[in-house]
């Protein structure tokens, strides 16, 4: 079976080489590492469907490999699996602000967020695809951002012992667009990877291999065993769904899952 490519071996390239073309290949079901973590299949669950984590222990039963929870605001206070979770998929914690833009108490409110999801999450999203809130990959501050929340990663891992990876979240933009600021700040300050929002596979290609090797998550537009391979096949190590699960349930992931 051909190897599809890997965003690993990106960082191969030389400067301003040409990524190679993605294809859509058959790919077989196994754990995936990625971010220091082991993920049993790379299809999990999109923020937005459980916004405070309470229907975990039931989503674990649908076959995730992953389920990201949020976004959590200072409006939660209780976050969590309400009872102990189980299985292997791992939990994610989608986290921003109810403030617009990106200013100085904005960042604190992330940081604020951070520190609650590395009590109970495998790794945290800082979301910038809030349009309402003035906030994307290109808006002023998003560096400040970026650098402040690494350092309390650092900071909770050496306190703790255990390191939370952390992600932004950004909407990919058009194929032939500037790379965002936010993924290059992520680069620069040694975060672990970015979600992805975007429908274009070459877009995501052209990201994928240049903030490699970081991870890649891609979503939007996902709902079937082919998405999923083309994502994969265009350089994201993960894929999540959301309206797939909310239209077709546990049966519609099942066959995703199967397809693989």
């Amino acid at each position: 079976m051909t190897e599809r490519p890997s965003q690993h071996r990106a960082s191969a390239l030389a400067p301003g080489a040409t990524p190679a073309p993605y294809e859509t290949q058959s790919t077989v079901l196994r754990p995936v590492e990625a971010m220091g973590l082991q993920f049993p299949n790379p299809v999990g669950l999109a923020a937005g469907f459980d916004r405070t984590g309470e229907r975990v222990p039931s989503l674990v039963g649908s076959g995730f490999g992953h389920i990201e929870i949020g976004t959590i605001t200072s409006s939660i206070d209780d976050v969590g699996p309400s009872t102990q979770r189980s299985g292997d998929a791992r939990l994610g914690i989608n986290i921003g602000s109810l403030r617009p833009g990106l200013d100085n108490l904005v960042i604190e409110d992330f940081v604020a967020r951070l520190r609650q999801a590395a009590r109970i999450g495998d790794y945290a999203v800082a979301n910038l695809t809030a349009p309402t809130m003035h906030r994307n990959g290109n808006s002023p501050g998003v560096e400040r951002l970026v650098h402040r929340l690494s350092d309390v990663r650092d900071e909770v891992a050496n306190a703790s012992g255990r390191r939370l990876a952390l992600l932004i979240k950004l909407d990919g933009g058009e194929h032939g667009d500037a790379i965002p600021a936010a993924i290059i700040a992520a680069r620069l300050h040694g975060l672990d990877g970015v979600v992805l929002v975007s429908n274009c596979l070459k877009r995501l290609n052209v990201i994928s291999y240049h903030i490699a090797p970081l991870t890649v998550i891609s979503v939007g537009g996902v709902r079937s065993s082919i998405d999923v391979r083309a994502r994969l096949a265009a350089g994201a190590a993960l894929v999540q769904v959301h309206r797939a699960f909310a239209e077709g349930g546990e049966k519609q992931i099942r066959g995703i899952l199967g397809g693989l």
